[in-house]
């Protein structure tokens, strides 16, 4: 404890001191004259490093970091919303969201800290599907009926899934009478 002797800003962002903060944050985030969080930040007489440093410093509080993340969120809705209903300029949206959100055009986001340790736990063993019996007169529509996407993973995932769900729609139609789609 020997650096907080002297040092008048060592004990200052406590949790609670923190959390009222917040609060008085969260309350802007909902006015309408609001646009940014920059905005917000210079109502209560912050700065975007100060809110980088409570994201660094509190990273592995998980309550704190929820409403760090809320916050951001109604603000990032707050773009959104205005460039989709043209009350902001779509462009200057995108770019705000860009740069101080983290959009891509990929639609990624990276897990904040306290999450990930939920995900660490071990995976079950994958189930193996089960083989079609003799009665089954549908065996590609239980295969896809019982297929199950992974929540991430590249475009062939996705393309195969949806491979998957036009065969069944194709046999099925087959099935009852309605003619083959055509690819």
């Amino acid at each position: 404890m020997a650096g907080t002797i002297g040092n008048t800003n060592a004990a200052k962002w406590t949790r609670d001191y923190t959390w009222s903060y917040l609060d008085r944050i969260e309350d802007l985030a909902w006015d309408e004259s609001i646009i940014t969080l920059s905005q917000a930040l210079l109502r209560v007489k912050c700065y975007k490093q100060l809110w980088s440093y409570w994201k660094k410093k509190w990273e592995q509080d998980g309550d704190l970091m929820d409403r760090i993340y809320y916050i951001e969120e109604i603000f990032s809705n707050k773009l959104e919303e205005g460039a989709l209903f043209r009350r902001l300029n779509p462009s200057a949206c995108y770019f705000i969201l860009r740069h101080n959100y983290g959009y891509n055009t990929k639609g990624e986001r990276e897990l904040p800290a306290h999450l990930l340790a939920d995900l660490e736990e071990p995976e079950p063993a994958p189930q193996q599907q089960t083989q079609a019996t003799a009665t089954d007169t549908q065996p590609e529509l239980t295969q896809a009926a019982t297929f199950t996407p992974a929540l991430t993973g590249g475009d062939g995932e996705v393309m195969e899934r949806a491979s998957r769900i036009r065969s069944a729609a194709v046999l099925h139609h087959e099935h009852s009478g309605v003619m083959q789609l055509q690819e």
